[in-house]
C-alpha cells in the first residue's frame, strides 16, 4: 500500500485508537512480512507510532495510555497510586500508569508511557468500574489493592500523606475483610 492509501485507511478506520498487528492482516490482506514492513517504515516516517511489540496507535485518533492498559494486558484495571491520585487521595501524580491484573506482572515502556502490571489472585479481581475504554479501581479498592501488594515495603509514611477523608468506611473495611488485609 502507498502512504496515501494507509492514510486513507487510518482515517476509514479511526473509530479504533489501537491495532493489533493480526487484526492489521486481516483489514489489509497484506501478508506476515509484507506488513511488518509497512509499519516499520511508517513508524520510521512518524505517521504511525508503535505502542509495543504487535500493537499500533491510530494516528487519526491517537489511544491514551488508559486506553493503552486495557489493551495490552486483558483482563485488567488502573489501580494503586494512578487510581489513588485519580480519585484525589494522593496529591502528586505518578510517573508511571500501574494496573492490576490476573496475569505475570511487567512493565511496558511505550512511546505514549510506562505501565506497569501488577499480579494479583482471581478471588481479589474485584472493585472496578469501566470509565471510557478502560477499568478502574474505585478509591477503597486501589488502596486495598495499594497495601495489599506492598505488604513488604514501607507503605506507612505514604499513607500519612494520603486524604482518606473521601473514602467509604463500610466498603473499606469490607474490601480489606474480603482481601485479609489489617486496617490497623
Amino acid at each position: 500500500m502507498k502512504l496515501e492509501e494507509w492514510l486513507e485507511f487510518f482515517r476509514k478506520h479511526r473509530e479504533l485508537k489501537v491495532f493489533h498487528f493480526d487484526h492489521l492482516r486481516t483489514l489489509t490482506d497484506l501478508d506476515r512480512h509484507s506488513l511488518r514492513v509497512a509499519l516499520k517504515r511508517l513508524n520510521e516516517r512518524r505517521i504511525i507510532r508503535r505502542i509495543c511489540r504487535g500493537l499500533y496507535a491510530n494516528p487519526f485518533n491517537a489511544p491514551t495510555l488508559e486506553e493503552i492498559s486495557a489493551e495490552i494486558r486483558k483482563p485488567s484495571y488502573i489501580s494503586l497510586e494512578s487510581a489513588l491520585y485519580r480519585h484525589g487521595i494522593l496529591s502528586q501524580m505518578p510517573q508511571i500508569l500501574t494496573c492490576v491484573t490476573l496475569q505475570l506482572p511487567r512493565e511496558f515502556r511505550t512511546s505514549f508511557g510506562t505501565i506497569q502490571y501488577r499480579r494479583i489472585q482471581k478471588a481479589y479481581f474485584f472493585g472496578f468500574k469501566r470509565e471510557n475504554d478502560h477499568f478502574c479501581a474505585e478509591p477503597e479498592k486501589a488502596l486495598v489493592d495499594f497495601l495489599y501488594l506492598n505488604k513488604r515495603g514501607d507503605t506507612e509514611g505514604m499513607i500519612q500523606d494520603m486524604n482518606l477523608k473521601e473514602l467509604d468506611s463500610k466498603k473499606l473495611k469490607a474490601y480489606a475483610k474480603k482481601m485479609k488485609i489489617s486496617l490497623t
